[in-house]
């Protein structure tokens, strides 16, 4: 039977609602880690000749197009692999452009023959990135899928639902609809926050506020601790950041 491992993987620091990364696209983010990941497994991305046979006439007999050009930034002494597919986890992806998990692959400097797709599980998307990456290995569809999941919660954008046809005397009741909360944070068939499922859970499970701060106060010191041994460090990539006096490591 075959099997299908983790032969790497890399991430950014954990930014706030509203921070450092703010200004950072969710599809560079995406790219960054993609790029880090192949480069941690000793890869680099290039294309087989039967994907080149594919390509249009109007392309020509070479192996990078102009855009992969652009974002191929990998060493040569990297083993020269066909990635099968690129499978990304996203959530929040209005107004971020078609297909994030395609941008970012493109932009990961693999070339435009990688098929790429994203995936909608709201919190569970980049878990069920990798476990379809795994799933195509074993069937026998894939060799090597790069997957995982990305997020900038602060690139989403506020929404104006009616405003495509119009308002016009409707305009007192005009809404503007906030894309992180109605498209992230909300139950649509109930209609309320998620953290009241949060409220529900503990009142149907009769976990007391005590309790909950208690594995709450656990949980973050086992995070200071971690941090704090850099435990974290390794499988960290710097997001570089504009800055008044230069890119500043994130």
């Amino acid at each position: 039977m075959r099997e299908a491992v983790i032969v790497s993987g890399a991430r950014t620091a954990v930014g706030k609602f509203g921070g450092g990364l703010k200004g950072i696209k969710v599809v560079d983010l995406g790219a960054l880690v993609i790029k880090e990941a192949l480069k941690r497994a000793g890869l680099r991305p290039a294309i087989t000749d039967l994907e080149k046979s594919c390509r249009p006439d109007a392309f020509g007999d070479f192996d990078m197009t102009a855009i992969n050009k652009k974002y191929h930034d990998y060493d040569s002494s990297l083993k020269p692999v066909f990635v099968d597919e690129v499978i990304m986890g996203n959530v929040l992806q209005a107004a971020q452009g078609q297909n994030v998990a395609r941008q970012s692959c493109i932009m990961a400097g693999l070339p435009e023959e990688t098929p790429a797709y994203t995936i909608n599980k709201v919190c569970a998307s980049g878990m069920k990135a990798i476990a379809v990456a795994a799933q195509t290995i074993l069937a026998g569809d894939s060799e090597i899928v790069v997957a995982g999941g990305m997020e900038n919660m602060s690139n989403a954008p506020f929404a104006v639902p009616g405003a495509r046809w119009g308002y016009r005397m409707a305009m007192p009741y005009a809404q503007i609809t906030d894309v992180m909360v109605h498209d992230g944070l909300f139950e649509i068939f109930n209609g309320y926050h998620m953290g009241m499922t949060a409220e529900n859970l503990a009142a149907l499970y009769k976990i007391s506020r005590e309790e909950q701060d208690a594995f709450s106060l656990v949980s973050q010191n086992r995070a200071l601790a971690a941090i704090a041994n850099g435990s974290f460090k390794e499988e960290i990539v710097p997001v570089m950041i504009p800055g008044k006096k230069g890119p500043v490591a994130f």
